[in-house]
């Protein structure tokens, strides 16, 4: 089982390089940078946390480091807005 879930009322469009999310509950809108929302498709996708942060390396040629801390914070912040559970 994946360590996050994408709620029911969370909706997503991925775009060129970005995303935008919808919270039909508090009808807000969130839109994700080119990092974040290859994080979000990595939620999507049902990848561990350890994947995610493999494809932000290869994707973004970043260091396992900058990849994990990215990847950390931005899963923390989406729990926090409860766009994750």
């Amino acid at each position: 089982m994946p360590a996050y879930l994408i709620p029911d009322q969370v909706l997503t469009a991925q775009l060129e390089g970005e995303a935008v999310l919808l919270d039909l509950q508090t009808k807000s809108y969130y839109r994700l940078n080119a990092t974040a929302a290859r994080i979000w498709k990595g939620v999507e996708e049902r990848l561990e946390l350890s994947q995610i942060v493999n494809v932000l390396m290869e994707e973004f040629a970043v260091a396992r480091t900058t990849a994990q801390a990215e990847t950390e914070r931005t899963l923390r912040d989406l729990r926090a807005r409860g766009l994750l559970t």
